[in-house]
């Protein structure tokens, strides 16, 4: 192709047609330049395809990442919901007055209620990837890509309550630990570890008169209570939300 060109070139030279060489230089070079110009259209055309195809990918990732946090989520709830269930029916039975619960009943309460950690882990390994690579970019949706980089802040809130509640939840415990007969309080549990039944007579209902134990009691519910009632659904509320969008552009790229 160069050659034939070249000897058109040259054929218009020599019979010094000028004019017509010129007017044919400029072809030429126009020629080049849409060479050029559709070269790099289907240089952009195969990048933008490489970045949607990447996009799409990491859609599917975060969906399966986030579809995991909230059955997580869903799991840490439930299990806070019984902590509290278990801290209120202790609370029902606190005052000066004898408590009509038995002693076996009260231990069995207070080792569920204080058994469970509990502390929402999400699973971040692809957000975190995007967000440290440097690809949160690459992504069509300017809302999914704020709401992308917005999760971190939105979860540290509630890291903060929760570690406030597991503060709590120690407090009680070695008020518990202190003030109790835990071989009575744990009972058969103590078994696996080789410690036989108490020999000591004093049960454990006299924490239900201690007003250090029921403010503990209390500060461990009200802080389970606001994590169930106003953190946790806020952070459910933006897996939700997270997912919607993710969903949208996973349909608007396949389309």
């Amino acid at each position: 192709m160069i050659n034939f060109f070249r000897k058109i070139r040259n054929e218009l030279l020599t019979e010094n047609k000028f004019s017509k060489y010129v007017l044919y230089a400029i072809g030429e070079i126009l020629l080049v330049v849409v060479g050029i110009l559709i070269a790099l259209q289907i240089n952009n055309w195969n990048e933008n395809r490489k970045l949607r195809n990447t996009e799409q990918k990491y859609l599917l990732d975060l969906k399966e990442e986030f579809s995991f946090n909230k059955d997580e989520l869903e799991n840490i709830m439930n299990r806070n919901k019984l902590n509290l269930d278990y801290a209120l029916r202790i609370l029902d039975n606190t005052g000066p007055e004898n408590p009509e619960i038995t002693d076996k009943k009260f231990g069995r309460l207070l080792t569920s209620s204080l058994s469970s950690e509990v502390q929402f882990d999400p699973s971040q390994g692809v957000l975190d990837e995007i967000i440290n690579s440097g690809k949160l970019g690459i992504f069509s949706s300017k809302e999914l890509k704020f709401a992308l980089s917005s999760w971190s802040g939105i979860l540290k809130r509630v890291r903060l309550q929760e570690k406030e509640l597991l503060s709590m939840r120690s407090r009680t415990i070695e008020l518990v630990r202190n003030k109790a007969n835990l071989r009575k309080v744990l009972g058969v549990k103590l078994e696996i570890f080789g410690i036989k039944q108490t020999k000591f007579e004093q049960d454990n209902l006299h924490l239900l008169k201690s007003i250090a134990f029921d403010g503990h009691m209390i500060g461990f519910a009200t802080m389970s209570y606001s994590l169930n009632n106003y953190y946790y659904p806020k952070l459910f509320e933006e897996i939700d939300k997270i997912l919607l969008l993710i969903d949208d552009e996973i349909k608007e790229n396949k389309g």
